[in-house]
């Protein structure tokens, strides 16, 4: 027997909860297929006694008035059913000779840049005005993608033209057109590790568009973790009519005439549909469920070509001292070892950790009830390197990893050696250890699938970002994508990409 839905949507991350809550807002009936046994994709938490973990949540952004998020959510149903905490400041930065302190207003931290760079102050003004140009230009495109207004070339140009100086350029390119100290490039580069690439790397439009979403309408946590965003999100669908099918892993995508009939999976399930979107990792859904025969050979090019984004080495740590609250440390802390974050990148791939840039994450204030009270939660991260050790230890061979001695000794010597660090920066912490658990790149592929254990979809570089995304609608009629791979990462960007995939999904069904 053959079930039917109008849509069906592969992976419950939040851009496929997204699209499935607006499709199924409009009536019509939604079908989410997700492998695994709850929603989110790495916007989950969990518990290990008295203490909660977030996942992957560092900060969310845009949810003030006037940052597109709020009315995002409302649209979506689910402003109501979260919590959110406003974080201020947003990190501290700590370098060896000085703490910059990133306030959630961006007038305040373009002044105290000036304190601290007095020389640069007109470079910096000039080049946050830029940076925040680019950001209102894509909120301009995002919107107008929503509504289908489509432009050509020339009028593109016209309507988006800060976004279109930029694209093409690092980071790093848009910076020193306005500054000249290398400090401050890397100060004002800061934010680099949510993005995987320094600032002479990432592409501008990620970087501005980050920093500028953060500095203008803050940072924002919800109580529960980001697991919270997700399930508001399944609830919100379930009450429009919207279904969500566990332990279901979307399989094959049957395709006749250039069009979608049909999505199987692996446990014997299959879905009729008039149209499918796909929130899995672009590459698996293209050219394995898919099959590059129904592909055009260009198409394929395009999918397979650019590089999986970063991945990461958690280290989640429960404390039974809340550290950071005796030393009045903010919620995000980014230990920089120099201001040259080529270099920290190579460390951290190389296994160098003391000379990498960590970030050092307490979730004790912002999520109330993550610790016991008195205790406290932090999270150690860093970026690494897919290949480490022989793979972790495995030499490729991940059957059973979690159980094999020589991946449990590697991981175990990273956690010790990025504790050792972080207890350098906040005195204490390691002796307040209570609880300690660490997570690798093949933690984030054992419940992602996302190539390499990548956490943004395709590397965040110029080419690959801003005019150079893949696009979310596919050679295939009736097939659409949603999530990082199709708009960089984040988990707001990857909602936003299920709300426009839906919109799509609409469109091709009236």
């Amino acid at each position: 027997m053959v079930e039917r839905a109008d849509i069906v949507v592969i992976g419950a991350g939040l851009g496929g909860l997204a699209a499935a809550v607006t499709a199924a807002g409009r009536g019509r009936r939604v079908l989410v297929l997700e492998s695994d046994g709850s929603p989110g994709g790495y916007a989950q938490c969990f518990h290990r006694g008295p203490y909660r973990f977030d996942c992957s949540l560092h900060a969310l952004n845009g949810l003030a008035p006037g940052g597109g998020m709020d009315t995002v959510y409302r649209e979506l149903g689910i402003w109501d059913r979260v919590h959110l905490r406003r974080l201020d400041p947003l990190y501290v930065a700590r370098f060896p000779d000085r703490e910059i302190v990133a306030h959630a207003d961006v007038y305040r931290y373009e002044s105290d840049l000036i304190d601290q760079f007095p020389d640069e102050a007109l470079g910096i003004r000039a080049y946050l005005d830029e940076a925040s140009a680019v950001y209102r230009d894509t909120i301009r495109l995002y919107e107008d993608g929503v509504a289908g207004r489509q432009a050509g070339l020339e009028e593109f140009v016209t309507r988006f033209p800060t976004l279109v100086s930029v694209s093409g350029e690092t980071w790093a390119q848009t910076i020193t057109r306005h500054v000249d100290d290398p400090r401050l490039v890397a100060v004002l580069g800061a934010l680099w590790p949510y993005a995987g690439l320094p600032p002479e790397l990432v592409a501008s439009v990620n970087g501005s568009v980050m920093a500028m979403a953060y500095g203008h309408h803050g940072g924002w946590y919800p109580e529960g973790g980001s697991g919270a965003v997700a399930w508001a999100l399944e609830r919100e669908l379930r009450e429009r009519g919207g279904e969500v099918r566990y332990s279901q892993t979307a399989a094959r995508v049957d395709v006749r005439d250039g069009r979608v009939t049909a999505v199987e999976t692996a446990e014997g399930l299959r879905v009729g549909a008039e149209v499918v979107i796909s929130n899995a990792n672009a590459p698996a859904t293209m050219l394995e469920m898919v099959g590059r025969g129904h592909l055009p050979d260009d198409y394929v090019a395009r999918v397979e070509a650019p590089g999986a984004s970063y991945t990461v080495f958690n280290v989640y740590l429960g404390l039974e001292r809340d550290v950071f609250g005796e030393q009045h440390l903010p919620h995000e802390l980014f230990v920089c070892p120099d201001y040259d974050s080529l270099a920290q990148r190579e460390a951290a791939l190389s296994g160098d950790w003391g000379h990498a840039d960590i970030t050092v994450t307490d979730y004790t204030k912002v999520d109330p009830g993550c610790a016991p009270e008195g205790g406290g939660v932090v999270v150690l991260s860093a970026m690494v390197d897919w290949n480490y050790a022989d793979v972790w230890g495995t030499g490729g061979d991940l059957a059973g990893y979690h159980e094999n001695p020589a991946y449990l000794a590697v991981k175990e010597r990273v956690a010790d050696e990025l504790v050792a660090l972080a207890d350098a920066s906040v005195p204490g912490l390691a002796g307040a250890v209570g609880f300690r658990e660490a997570s690798t790149p093949l933690t984030n592929f054992a419940y992602t699938h996302n190539p390499l254990g990548a956490i943004e979809g395709y590397e965040n570089t110029p080419a690959n970002s801003g005019l150079g995304w893949l696009p979310q609608t596919t050679p295939i009629h009736n097939l659409f994508l949603a999530g990082a791979w199709t708009n960089g990462g984040g988990q707001n960007p990857a909602i936003q990409s299920g709300r426009s995939a839906a919109e799509l999904a609409l469109a091709a069904l009236a």
